[in-house]
């Protein structure tokens, strides 16, 4: 048994919650409603990166690793033995990512352009996890790049660059081998680093600029006032503008646009992904209830990603749906995925007084947080056993006759889900056991799983105001008003089957 306490909050509006997740979904896309309904949201972690690569590294020896870029530019990383003084073992995380990536948040110094790939280095001890943010000798870094990807930049002033917390600072014994496509430099310290340099001079603007020398003879001063800016006669001619140089050479692969989703379902659970209300890509949860799903093949551009899971004893997770804009050439991570529980109750009507068993699955070990909404809301907390399984027995006896509704979040490790769906429960004369929905294909169901859903509300979203396909046609007239488009009617008809 449970140890229980419950917490007790006044509330001023009662309702049916059931309709919530679906009101916040019209506002998503843009479907007219009377009223508004907020709900709780997770907080997604996106990386976008090129290239990654994860490697255990011994400090009492020398060693290197290499990170290749799609477009064969790479980022070379040689170590000296004894980096370390204390001769901890490290592993080194190293990916590369579009410059937009990265300087939305840090950006370059004025006057300053980068070259399209950026890179993040970073090491972390094997014993504890803890990050090594120095080392006691330099490291080599060898940036390797192609002409692509320092175009605007002149190449003579490229150099190498760290973020140092709050700025870009030059590696200060970095060097350009323009003929190779090659800049080194060395460092004791790591997070971001980046080539820079400048803009390529602009010839004919009377000026003599880096790279640049003035046709009329005498020294390198200023350029004669007649300088002409077509660079025909009299003018400023440029040395090396920008890109060029040796390297390069192979041929070129096209990257491959892809995305990865990483998260927390429940112990062995199906997590289901869907882009723009399709399904695309299922897999299974580990026994820690971590899930990871990786599709490929996409276009760049701006999507609509949701997911949910199914636990153990069948029962559905409300569905979690975030807009991503997926990076072309680049992998796009989705990170710390919190799949709201699943949430049901035994009896559909309970005597006041008795208790109403709340239970479902989350992540083994989680701390849930059950809110039965009355006249005043009661939140009352229990622990997910190994199997991520919790059970909560509500005492009846605060509620007024009437109907009640239940839902559940998930806390762990600092992270917090959004609420699960909501479930009903009358509370009145008598006690009646929940019934099992019937397995048949209903109205309103988009998906044939038996239910009418937020999966089944996010395919009929989608549809709103668009064109239908062939394919979606058959189930529209089949299952919705079957005038061969999808609007609040077809919406109204999913209330009325609404089984959650």
């Amino acid at each position: 048994m449970h140890s229980q306490m419950t917490t007790k909050i006044k509330r001023v509006y009662k309702g049916k919650f059931i309709f919530s997740a679906l009101i916040v979904s019209f506002i998503f896309f843009n479907i007219p409603i009377a009223e508004i309904s907020a709900l709780g949201t997770t907080n997604l972690t996106i990386q976008i990166f090129y290239a990654q690569t994860t490697q255990g590294i011994d400090t009492t020896q020398s060693s290197s690793a290499t990170l290749t870029n799609p477009n064969n530019s790479s980022l070379g990383i040689s170590l000296p033995a004894d980096v370390l003084t204390l001769g901890d073992a490290v592993e080194l995380t190293v990916y590369s990512t579009p410059e937009g990536a990265v300087t939305t948040d840090k950006p370059l110094p004025s006057g300053k352009a980068g070259a399209d790939i950026f890179y993040n280095i970073s090491f972390q001890k094997v014993s504890d996890g803890s990050t090594v943010s120095s080392f006691d000798k330099a490291v080599t870094l060898t940036f390797s790049y192609e002409d692509s990807d320092i175009s605007g930049i002149n190449e003579s002033t490229l150099k190498a660059y760290r973020w140092n917390g709050s700025a870009w600072s030059a590696l200060s014994d970095s060097s350009v081998d323009a003929s190779l496509n090659k800049v080194m430099a060395t460092t004791q310290q790591f997070s971001n680093f980046a080539l820079l340099g400048d803009p390529p001079s602009v010839c004919g603007n009377g000026a003599v600029e880096s790279g640049e020398q003035c046709d009329a003879g005498g020294s390198n001063g200023s350029c004669p006032a007649t300088c002409s800016t077509s660079c025909a006669t009299n003018s400023c001619t440029s040395g090396n503008s920008g890109g060029g140089g040796g390297g390069g050479g192979g041929g070129y692969v096209a990257p491959v646009t892809s995305a990865i989703f990483n998260g927390r379902a429940y112990p062995k659970s199906t997590v289901t992904l869907l882009k723009d209300a399709q399904i695309v890509a299922t897999t299974i949860a580990d026994s820690n209830a971590n899930f990871s799903l990786n599709i490929s093949g996409l276009t760049g551009g701006n999507y609509i990603f949701s997911v949910y899971s199914e636990d153990n004893k069948g029962n559905r997770s409300s569905l979690l749906t975030f807009p991503v804009s997926v990076t072309s050439g680049a992998t796009t991570q989705i990170s710390n995925i919190f799949i709201a529980p699943t949430i049901a109750v035994d009896k559909s009507e309970v005597k006041i007084g008795d208790n109403v068993a709340i239970f479902g699955q989350s992540v083994p070990g989680s701390e849930i947080t059950i809110s039965v909404n009355s006249d005043e809301e009661f939140f009352n907390k229990v622990k997910a056993d190994a199997g991520g399984a919790y059970l909560y027995n509500f005492d009846t006896s605060p509620l007024d006759i009437g109907q009640h509704f239940t839902k559940s979040k998930v806390a762990l490790n600092g992270e917090i889900s959004s609420f699960s769906k909501v479930i009903g429960f009358a509370v009145g004369t008598k006690n009646v056991l929940a019934q099992l929905l019937e397995k048949t294909v209903s109205k309103a169901d988009l998906n044939s799983d038996k239910k009418v859903n937020l999966v089944d509300f996010s395919i009929a979203a989608y549809w709103y105001k668009r064109p239908i396909s062939a394919e979606f046609a058959v189930k529209e007239k089949e299952r919705l008003n079957g005038d061969g488009k999808v609007d609040l009617v077809d919406f109204s008809i999913m209330a009325f089957y609404w089984t959650g």
